[in-house]
């Protein structure tokens, strides 16, 4: 999207076809005077606005002027690329991108791999997911993310973070119903499979932490 300073707000001069701004119904010649309840003055403050909601939100409240009356719109921030190849939803960081396509796989897949031997799961995922988001159709990477929201779901669920947890879990299992109608290989099965074991488990506990209270104390008998 390119903007222009404007008397009101910002002006935006044109769109990308397929952006977030487009989809969200943005046009030309709107003036964008609110972000995310935020007034905006100049293109200065329509750019630090922005960058402060990126990574932070899903969605953001855009309040602009069209043809003389305010219109409200929301757009989101998420990536496309992976919601239309894998149905999740996925906060990238839009700040590193790559005219290549392939360089921008190959450079997150990298970090991923580096995060995940450092037990740095979190991380890990949020680079795959950075991969998906250059290359959204890369079934290998996908299968990566996918057995690292197991794990990130089995981490949360052990340190009692059940809601964190469960959102894991529920991406997995969305993005594993379409990776099992493709051509994965024995090994990319036996990953997803585990990492599934260890999640599920680590859900029971949680549930049975819960079932017994904060302060119920289990008495084992022999």
């Amino acid at each position: 999207m390119v903007v222009a300073d404007s008397p009101l707000g910002v002006r935006i001069v044109s769109v990308d076809n397929g952006s977030q701004a487009q989809l969200a119904g943005l046009r030309p010649e709107d003036i964008i005077v609110r972000i995310h309840d935020e007034e905006v003055h100049s293109i200065d403050e329509f750019a630090q606005r922005s960058q402060a909601l990126k990574g932070h939100v899903i969605s953001a409240a855009v309040v602009v002027f069209r043809n003389g009356s305010p219109k409200e719109v929301t757009v989101h921030l998420y990536s496309y690329p992976i919601l239309r190849a894998w149905a999740v939803t996925v906060l990238p960081d839009h700040d590193v991108r790559f005219a290549e396509a392939k360089t921008g796989l190959e450079y997150w897949t990298r970090l991923g791999r580096g995060f995940a031997s450092a037990d740095k799961f979190e991380e890990a995922l949020q680079a795959y997911f950075n991969a998906l988001h250059n290359m959204p159709t890369e079934t290998p990477v996908a299968v990566k993310a996918c057995a690292l929201l197991l794990t990130v779901s089995r981490q949360r669920l052990s340190a009692g973070n059940g809601i964190g947890g469960i959102e894991a879990l529920g991406q997995a299992t969305t993005m594993m119903e379409r990776l099992f109608d493709l051509p994965l290989t024995d090994e990319e099965l036996r990953e997803l499979k585990d990492r599934l074991a260890e999640a599920l488990k680590a859900l029971r506990e949680f549930s049975s932490r819960r079932a017994c209270g904060p302060d119920v104390r289990l008495v084992h008998y022999s």
